[in-house]
């Protein structure tokens, strides 16, 4: 999941997805209507500057949150580059899974542990200004900051996978059976079911009239389909072992000119190499992807009128692209999550050096089963 970069913070990117602005004017309402409740005196002016504040605090603790398991995960080798914020919190992006139950936990439990700090910290700020007889609009938002950071750690210690709990349950049980493939079925296991209760208890909650029930339906659903995603990850990390996409990837990448007509393109690339799908080329670089359904929906009497790059997908580098020293897994979840079926490859530099496939990487799979590799 990519958006937005706003920052860098020790080398890691912090990007905001536009689902984010979702959360941002619910939190701000919310914000606005418990500042409002506890302090009905305050200027309408006083009240947005502080709701404002108050909301960009909460995801600043969000970001602490998630950099606390970043900087954890880098120092035990997991490397991560990147956190994304989106409409459900935030979500550290580790491009490899920890080795062992002590990594596992240490990095699980780091990111409750930072908010239950932050909840401290912001609770003794509350104590101070209220003492301190500062403006009740102010110590009122630094007790909802505390609380809504107390809440963030306890609902992260559920022990449902993928949760910061769920990874400490997944610890627990690595360590207790030496099978990393059996605590992970378990433990996403828990998560679903923790996900389908949520999903039941909102069900009632809209249907007793508190339409805030649908944020609770929204949360189970998306907890209960990455922990079964998070399962199914981990099984392909495992059929796929230490195989990386330059292992796999085809090289150079062949390509069409962009200015070919889809006649010509026909005939002479896609029949003639056999191909289902060519990079587009212009002006020496590669401009986007063409695939055999993109000629496939132009009439074939407009074919020898059209240019291969008026029908063409342009090139995304976030959703098209994939670095050639990331694992083969990690090409085929980028693929699924953008619904495409190959990835262009690049080298460090960011240049174009190669192409692959989902069926590149479900031959192998079905070869190393076949094999029992």
């Amino acid at each position: 999941m990519h958006g937005w970069r706003i920052g860098r913070i020790f080398g890691i990117n912090i990007e905001i997805h536009f689902t984010w602005l979702i959360i941002f004017g619910l939190i701000l309402s919310a914000v606005i209507q418990q500042i409002s409740g506890e302090a009905p005196q305050a200027s309408r002016a006083n009240l947005w500057i502080t709701a404002v504040i108050t909301t960009l605090l909460f995801f600043v603790c969000l970001i602490l949150h998630e950099l606390s398991h970043s900087l954890m995960a880098n120092r035990l080798g997991a490397d991560v580059s990147r956190i994304t914020l989106f409409v459900f919190g935030g979500v550290a992006q580790m491009k490899r899974e920890p080795d062992s139950p002590a990594s596992e936990f240490k990095v699980a439990i780091v990111g409750p542990l930072t908010s239950a700090a932050l909840a401290g910290i912001f609770y003794v700020l509350h104590i101070a200004l209220k003492s301190l007889g500062v403006s009740r609009v102010w110590w009122t938002a630094a007790g909802w900051v505390a609380t809504i950071n107390l809440a963030l750690a306890i609902f992260n210690m559920l022990p449902g996978f993928p949760l910061d709990g769920g990874r400490v349950l997944r610890s627990i049980l690595w360590n207790a059976w030496n099978n990393l493939e059996r605590a992970t079925r378990v433990a996403s296991t828990v998560g679903r079911w923790f996900g389908y209760g949520m999903i039941f208890l909102g069900f009632l909650a809209v249907i007793g009239g508190q339409f805030g029930g649908l944020w609770l339906v929204a949360l189970g659903w998306l907890l209960s389909s990455v922990a079964a995603g998070s399962y199914q990850r981990m099984q392909l990390q495992q059929a796929l072992g230490d195989v990386y996409v330059h292992d796999l990837m085809s090289s150079p990448v062949a390509t069409i000119p962009a200015d070919a007509g889809l006649d010509r393109a026909a005939h002479y690339y896609f029949m003639a190499a056999r191909f289902t799908a060519f990079g587009v080329e212009e002006g020496g670089e590669i401009v986007g992807v063409i695939r055999m359904e993109h000629l496939q929906q132009v009439p074939r009497e407009r074919w020898a009128f059209t240019r291969v790059g008026d029908v063409m997908m342009p090139l995304d580098r976030d959703k098209m692209t994939i670095d050639s020293d990331e694992e083969a897994v990690e090409a085929l979840m980028q693929m699924a999550q953008n619904d495409c079926g190959r990835l262009l490859v690049t080298d460090h530099s960011g240049n174009i050096i190669g192409i692959i496939s989902h069926s590149d990487i479900v031959r192998l799979v079905k070869v190393r089963g076949g094999l029992g590799l």
